[in-house]
């Protein structure tokens, strides 16, 4: 029920179709192997994702891009006029997408600008600053940035407009 997923800058194997106990030990017993073998050979690291590990180079990430846009942006390369985006959408639903949210953290970009958020349960970790329960609420969102009500979700106007409105509850 596995399988491994050849990507042009990793490797995942995927375990979601496996039996759920099995594949948790074996994706254990599997990162620790590498973190002891191939992570002090090469500079590599390996993520726990969603039923999968991932095998990926330290200095390419989702956090290494995002900086690196936003230099692009300050440096006037981005299409912006030498300057910061006066706003930052940034979206994910995994563990790998901490990086983005750690690196907007640590930028130069003013709390006020940047907009991080997260999508899954209401307990997770995370570094991103909002949270959505649905990945229907990302179309939500963006929905309604662009002027389209979508009165049916409180969780997606409660992100935009930073609280929850009263006439929903």
């Amino acid at each position: 029920g596995s399988f491994v997923e050849r990507k042009k800058i990793a490797l995942t194997w995927h375990y979601r179709r496996a039996d759920p106990e099995y594949g948790a030990y074996q994706a254990r017993e599997c990162q620790r192997y590498l973190q002891n073998t191939v992570t002090k050979q090469w500079p590599v690291e390996v993520m726990a994702g969603k039923a999968n590990l991932e095998v990926r180079p330290k200095l390419v990430n989702k956090g290494e891009i995002a900086k690196r846009l936003i230099q692009e942006m300050e440096e006037g390369n981005g299409g912006v006029e030498g300057g910061s985006p006066d706003f930052v959408l940034c979206l994910g639903d995994d563990f790998t997408d901490e990086d983005m949210f750690r690196a907007l953290s640590l930028s130069s970009l003013s709390d006020e600008h940047i907009f991080s958020v997260t999508v899954g349960a209401s307990s997770k970790q995370t570094l991103a600053s909002w949270h959505l329960l649905e990945p229907a609420d990302v179309i939500s969102v963006v929905a309604l940035l662009n002027g389209s009500a979508d009165a049916g979700n409180v969780g997606a106007v409660s992100v935009v407009e930073g609280r929850v409105p009263d006439s929903r509850l």
